[in-house]
């Protein structure tokens, strides 16, 4: 469980006001205080909102009541509570402006299963759409198999499109923001998402998809 100590240092990594810990994480600003200051012991849920927000903002939690920064530019995340971590990542790059229709960095998502998203969020896919639905301009592009039907449902910021190579199996990947996401998943076991923290790679692979959508085929 974080202690009040923790959170105050990871904001500090991060020189956040309670109020920018509280809107990244999705909480009120007065619960944030209440931790610090040892009058309320967070929930499950709460301490994991707490957690994905510095976590895609490259600070983690250790032992001993540590905080640290990330060193790698490659950061994996693993299970149900990493995927969301993953998706409150890829909101955030959603947010900016770059990633609106016309940006130079669009959101790209190839080979995707949509039902596995589904499944193994829950209840936070729905929260996730929703967030989505409200950005402005927002357009994600993804590339799934011939005759895939299915569609995240209400998520009306996604265009998809067949990509022409039913049959054969690829490895789903996202571009987002300066990042690229390799996503695992296994029959019975949690997904497992490899991200790749490089404005050269992402830029690269985007160049990739492009190529791969032009060519695509146009789903009504």
């Amino acid at each position: 469980m974080i202690s009040a100590a923790q959170l105050r240092a990871a904001r500090g990594l991060l020189d956040w006001t309670r109020a920018e810990l509280a809107k990244a994480a999705g909480i009120s600003p007065e619960t944030i205080k209440n931790i610090e200051h040892g009058t309320f012991k967070p929930q499950e849920a709460t301490a994991a909102a707490i957690e994905r927000a510095f976590a895609i903002h490259g600070v983690e939690f250790t032992d001993y009541e540590g905080v640290r920064l990330h060193s790698s530019p490659v950061v994996i995340f693993d299970g149900v509570e990493g995927f969301k971590k993953f998706m409150d990542d890829v909101y955030e790059a959603a947010c900016d402006k770059a990633a609106a229709e016309g940006g130079n960095k669009p959101i790209c998502v190839s080979n995707v299963d949509d039902k596995l998203f589904v499944e193994h969020l829950g209840n936070y896919a729905d929260v996730h759409v929703e967030r989505m639905n409200k950005i402005q301009n927002i357009k994600v592009r993804v590339l799934t198999g011939e005759k895939d039907y299915y569609t995240a449902p209400n998520s009306y910021y996604i265009e998809y499109r067949w990509s022409g190579v039913d049959g054969i199996v690829t490895v789903p990947f996202y571009v987002y923001g300066d990042k690229f996401a390799v996503i695992l998943f296994t029959e019975h076991g949690a997904p497992k998402i490899v991200v790749i923290s490089s404005p050269l790679v992402a830029k690269a692979y985007r160049e990739q998809f492009d190529i791969l959508w032009r060519n695509a085929r146009k789903v009504k």
